[in-house]
């Protein structure tokens, strides 16, 4: 009766096991409350290694998202994935990779790399005048702790291979480079020189996403006419020759 007992025992163990292991993404995400502004569509796989053809992250469209989750998180109530999203061969998506964590709408981020078309990202800016942008930026985070706003943000941007359709052609204005950190719950962006626009410029981003942003900039001589016509829709410049930046 004992040894019965035991091997009863055994195979209940057994299959509760497999049906951890086996436990489908889809059921389990369904009854998971994600972070405000995101959302992922196409689901399959397990849920310790699962796929979702379609995710969005506070309003980009991020395809092709595989994760590998980590067990003894799970104990404590929180997920915690290796991410792993679109292709970064390709210039015209996102692509994403590094180690995500969140509970209820407490987010972690360490050792992201990540790359968002510049025309997708300038899209979501409340620019003066339309503008056909192009290239990439690529986005390096080190470590980031967001709750109800941003606790921590250390990290840095670019904007590779930065360009814009004018009505000359293709004008061409090499790579722009940043610093991300925070500042009284907002990301903060500062944009530096050296480069062809001569831009600094301080972009605040807040939770709600109501982008702020300040700065100058003064294209280089060599920039088309077109470019320097362009400029001033941004306002009158001063005494250096710098035009003021402020949405």
């Amino acid at each position: 009766m004992k040894s019965v007992l035991k091997w009863g025992v055994l195979c209940l163990v057994v299959y509760v096991i497999f049906l951890i292991v086996t436990l489908p993404a889809a059921h389990v995400l369904s009854k998971i409350q994600l972070p405000k502004g995101v959302s992922v569509s196409g689901i399959s796989g397990t849920i310790w290694n699962g796929h979702a053809q379609r995710a969005q992250a506070k309003g980009f469209p991020i395809s092709d998202v595989n994760w590998t989750l980590s067990f003894f998180p799970l104990v404590l109530g929180k997920i915690s994935a290796d991410i792993n999203a679109g292709n970064m061969r390709d210039v015209a998506q996102i692509s994403a990779s590094g180690l995500v964590s969140f509970k209820g709408q407490h987010l972690k981020v360490e050792n992201l790399l990540a790359y968002i078309p510049a025309n997708l990202a300038i899209s979501l800016l409340p620019l003066p005048i339309p503008i056909e942008a192009d290239g990439r930026f690529k986005v390096e985070l080190n470590r980031v702790d967001y709750e109800a706003g941003c606790q921590t943000f250390t990290g840095k941007g670019q904007w590779l291979n930065a360009n814009f359709t004018g009505v000359t052609g293709v004008i061409e204005l090499g790579d722009f480079t940043a610093d991300l950190s925070c500042q009284d719950g907002s990301v903060v962006l500062h944009v530096k020189q050296p480069n062809r626009f001569g831009l600094t410029a301080k972009a605040t981003i807040p939770a709600n996403m109501q982008f702020k942003i300040e700065g100058r900039f003064k294209p280089e001589v060599s920039l088309p006419k077109e470019v320097h016509q362009a400029a001033q829709f941004f306002g009158q410049a001063d005494a250096d020759g710098y035009f003021p930046i402020k949405f």
